[in-house]
């Protein structure tokens, strides 16, 4: 397995772990300590073990390079918040309700209380992670790591998976909360300052998620560039350079088409100015770096050869349960954003309407999120497990084509 997804084992692993431990933490001593010391307990709890999981994922992957173990600490450290938002943080948010207020009023606390465990959880999981890494690492700036190139690249794959599904999750954020906010906090004609916050609260952590995997897409494409051995592994880092050229295009006009109010927020703009910047490094990656490379490479011999590379890549040679480890990781990173800064809240939203909801907001919250990512999972993991049969019946039909020939 790649350091990447090593890491991200550890992660997945140590979120699951924070989730019990919290779960049970909160439901045992909230009663007896009071709750602001129930949380603080839990806020150490879960830095440790995010600090931990950093420090483990980077022995693992057998990571020295600090800078390196750094990334790959963070990465446990996301993953590991990330999970625990899915399966308590996103829950505990919906469920502080404040009696005294209207339920006009309780849709913008219910909506940033959401977003900001969310990315509190994100953020400090990640600095955790981030000094486990470094504390195991060589903290030698001259160390050079070993990479396995037999597996599919995680980083590569998982980024320019993560970048566009982020993308649409501020997409649909910025069409979403605008127009909750005008039926819910304009009822007397001028929105709440809170009524506001709500509106953009998602779309600002969502801009946030944007950044993140826009960074990992510019800094994974010098990488991969200089790890490729063959015109394919080429192919694929261009693949992912054009991802991080028009990430910012993109996402600009999605947001000039959905909610062009958004651009009075300077917050926003700051966002999209960092996106077109790192947009414009992955040009610059691109010419200086990635086309020279590839055009160094043989060019593939024509006739059924060249149809196999365009067509099927190198997938034929794959190991399926390496390509399945990576649909895994890539259904993840389909789902998350949407799910942390859209679906979530929805979900919150909707135990607020007074209904009789058949199941709890805690087990709502893990099933939802659970649930999609098992499906997008699964689903990634039967188109690819077709795409390699293909790839292998066509790679067979050209080396018996060659023989004949």
């Amino acid at each position: 397995m790649t350091m990447t997804t090593k890491t991200g084992l550890i992660g997945l692993l140590a979120g699951l772990l924070a989730s019990i431990v919290t779960n049970l933490v909160f439901a045992s001593s909230s009663s007896l300590i009071g709750v602001f010391t129930t949380f603080i307990l839990m806020a150490v709890l879960y830095l440790i073990l995010a600090g931990a999981a950093g420090s483990i994922a980077v022995r693992w992957s057998k990571a020295a390079q600090p800078v390196r173990c750094i990334a790959l600490g963070s990465l446990a450290g996301i993953l590991d918040g990330t999970i625990l938002f899915c399966l308590w943080g996103a829950a505990a948010a919906g469920s502080t309700y404040l009696s005294t207020l209207s339920r006009a009023d309780l849709i913008p606390v219910i909506v940033n209380q959401t977003m900001d465990i969310f990315l509190i959880l994100f953020i400090s999981g990640g600095l955790a992670g981030a000094i486990g890494g470094w504390l195991a690492s060589s903290r030698k700036w001259n160390t050079i790591d070993k990479f396995d190139m037999t597996d599919p690249q995680m980083a590569m794959n998982a980024s320019i998976t993560a970048l566009p599904a982020s993308i649409v999750a501020a997409g649909v954020a910025a069409a979403v909360f605008p127009r909750l906010a005008m039926l819910t906090g304009y009822a007397t004609g001028l929105p709440s300052q809170s009524s506001t916050l709500a509106a953009d609260k998602p779309l600002g952590a969502a801009l946030f998620v944007v950044l993140v995997s826009h960074l990992a897409v510019t800094l994974v494409v010098p990488h991969e560039t200089r790890q490729s051995q063959h015109l394919c592994g080429m192919d694929e880092v261009k693949m992912a350079a054009f991802v991080g050229i028009g990430a910012a295009p993109l996402l600009i006009g999605i947001l000039l088409v959905v909610y062009p109010g958004c651009f009075s927020n300077p917050w926003v703009l700051m966002a999209l100015l960092a996106s077109s910047i790192m947009s414009l490094v992955s040009l610059y990656f691109l010419v200086r770096m990635v086309l020279p490379k590839r055009a160094a490479f043989p060019s593939h011999e024509e006739g059924s050869q060249k149809a196999e590379a365009v067509l099927f890549g190198s997938i034929a040679n794959s190991v399926a349960w390496r390509l399945i480890m990576l649909c895994i990781g890539c259904g993840l990173m389909m789902v998350l954003p949407l799910y942390c800064s859209v679906i979530a809240v929805l979900v919150n939203l909707n135990y607020l309407s007074g209904s009789n909801n058949p199941v709890g907001i805690y087990p709502a919250q893990a099933l939802v999120s659970l649930g999609l990512m098992a499906v997008s999972s699964g689903v990634l993991v039967l188109i690819y497990m077709l795409y390699l049969n293909l790839g292998r019946w066509f790679s067979r039909k050209t080396k018996s084509g060659s023989k004949t020939d």
